[in-house]
């Protein structure tokens, strides 16, 4: 197999192994409603920085 088909291929399996929980997660959240307040990591961000100093 050429190096070139070996490193696309890897390329393509990585990308698909990140995507899949990626998506689930995307989901996941999108179910939680739209005002799930301000606990929510993935909106507010610097929530997270104040949960792991406290």
């Amino acid at each position: 197999m050429p190096v070139w088909l070996y490193v696309v291929s890897a390329l393509t399996v990585g990308f698909t192994v990140l995507a899949i929980p990626a998506t689930l997660a995307y989901l996941g959240h999108g179910w939680t409603g739209p005002d799930h307040g301000p606990g929510c990591w993935r909106c507010h961000p610097s929530q997270l920085l104040r949960k792991r100093r406290s």
